[in-house]
């Protein structure tokens, strides 16, 4: 019984408690650990999810950077991804940052971009090592495009990057 004791405390309290020892001595060689008592607040959102950070449309929009010179075609495919976003509820969403960056939150606490390339491919690809998303440059219609942004979404648990 002792051992099993044993092998409970350590894998429960023990091996937790040396992670966050050391995630402690590495923020503490940065200087923030001082900084995050000092400044409870500003810190608390990195670190402590709450209801408030929810992902919302508006913020996935903000970090998708678009080419600085697109066709016609290419702003026409831009406004169908915005206007997708912004019509999708949370889950949608969320799959969608996942499909992108490989993680169910914004890059670099919404720090970072994604950018958004348009090129003459059949289908939606993306790079989560290089936060990339490849859109067809042309749509015969918003549906066309929703219907297939759907498809490669919901096949994000199957396959790592593409449909």
């Amino acid at each position: 019984m002792r051992v099993i004791q044993g092998i409970i405390i350590h894998d429960v309290i023990s091996r937790p408690k040396i992670v966050l020892d050391q995630l402690g001595e590495g923020l503490a060689v940065l200087g923030f650990r001082a900084k995050m008592a000092e400044y409870p607040d500003m810190f608390e959102k990195l670190f402590v999810p709450s209801i408030d950070s929810r992902l919302s449309a508006a913020q996935l929009v903000d970090v998708l950077q678009f080419p600085s010179e697109m066709s016609e075609d290419d702003r026409t495919v831009a406004n169908y991804l915005k206007q997708y976003l912004h019509k999708a509820d949370i889950e949608m969403l969320e799959n969608f940052v996942f499909f992108v960056t490989g993680s169910s939150s914004l890059p670099n606490f919404g720090l970072s971009r994604i950018n958004v390339k348009f090129d003459n491919v059949p289908s939606i690809f993306a790079s989560t090592c290089l936060l990339s998303l490849t859109l067809p440059n042309y749509f015969e219609s918003e549906e066309s495009f929703s219907l297939l942004l759907n498809a490669v979404i919901g096949s994000v648990k199957k396959s790592f990057n593409c449909v």
